[in-house]
C-alpha cells in the first residue's frame, strides 16, 4: 500500500500517475488526430463508445446510493447533469446526435451488439459502482479532470479532418469540455476531503486506475477490429 499523503498531495500524485496511464498516445487516437480514420471506422468506435456513455448515469446513480448523505449532496448534481434535466439532453443523447452525422440510426446504435471486451469492461465499471466502496466509484471519475484538454484536440481534429461532423454534432464534445472541468474539480474536492487514511486513498486509486484502463480497453478493442478487418 502507498504511503499516506495529505489531501492535496494525494490528488496531485494521482493526477501525475494518471497522466502517464491515460491512453492519449493510443494508436487509434493517433490515427484519429491525424485524420486517417474513415467514416466506417469512426462508426465502429462510436457504436462501442456509446455503450460506455449510456451506462455512466447508472454508475453515478450507484455511487450516489452508496455514499454518505453529505457526499451525495455534492454528487447528485453530477448525476443530474449526466442524465439530463429540464428538457436538456443527456450526455448519451448528445452522443447519439454525434452518431447522426456518421450516418448511423439512433435505434441501430442503441441496440447494437458491442465488442465483447467493451461490454465486459463497461459492465464491470457499473458493477464497481454498485458493489464496491463509494470511494472506488468516486475515484474512477477523476479521469474527468483530463477531459477538457482531450476535447480540445478532438474538436480541432473534427474541424480539420472530418467535415461531415457538424457544429451541432460536436455538441457532446463542447459540452464535455465545460462540464467535465466542473466535474473534475468536484471529484478533487471529494477525494481531498474524504480520503484521509491509507485504506481510503487506496480505494480511490483502485477506482481511478480501473477507469483509466477501461478507456484503454475500449480503444484496444476497436483498434484490433480495424486491424483484423484490414482497416475497415
Amino acid at each position: 500500500m502507498s504511503e499516506l499523503l495529505e489531501g492535496n498531495e494525494f490528488v496531485s500524485s494521482l493526477l501525475r500517475e494518471g497522466d502517464m496511464r491515460y491512453p492519449n498516445d493510443h494508436p487509434f487516437m493517433e490515427l484519429f488526430y491525424l485524420g486517417k480514420l474513415s467514416k466506417k471506422q469512426l462508426r465502429e468506435w462510436a457504436i462501442n463508445r456509446y455503450y460506455f456513455h449510456r451506462h455512466i448515469p447508472d454508475k453515478d446513480a450507484a455511487v450516489a446510493s452508496n455514499c454518505p448523505p453529505d457526499v451525495r449532496g455534492l454528487w447528485i448534481g453530477k448525476l443530474v447533469e449526466e442524465a439530463g434535466e429540464g428538457g436538456k439532453p443527456s450526455h448519451p443523447d448528445l452522443w447519439l446526435r454525434f452518431c447522426d452525422d456518421l450516418g448511423l440510426s439512433r435505434n441501430g446504435v442503441v441496440n447494437a451488439e458491442v465488442l465483447p471486451s467493451v461490454k465486459m469492461a463497461v459492465d464491470g465499471y457499473v458493477n464497481l459502482g454498485r458493489h464496491k466502496s463509494w470511494r472506488i466509484g468516486a475515484g474512477a471519475s477523476l479521469t474527468e479532470f483530463m477531459v477538457p484538454r482531450k476535447m480540445d484536440r478532438m474538436i480541432t481534429a473534427f474541424k480539420t479532418h472530418y467535415p461531415f461532423v457538424t457544429d451541432e454534432g460536436m455538441t457532446f464534445f463542447k459540452e464535455h469540455k465545460e462540464a467535465d472541468e466542473e466535474h473534475g474539480k468536484l471529484i478533487i474536492q471529494i477525494l481531498t476531503d474524504y480520503c484521509k487514511t491509507q485504506a481510503e486513498q487506496a480505494e480511490a486509486r483502485e477506482g481511478y486506475f480501473f477507469k483509466l484502463d477501461l478507456h484503454r480497453v475500449i480503444l484496444d478493442a476497436v483498434h484490433y477490429e480495424l486491424l483484423r478487418n484490414n482497416g475497415g
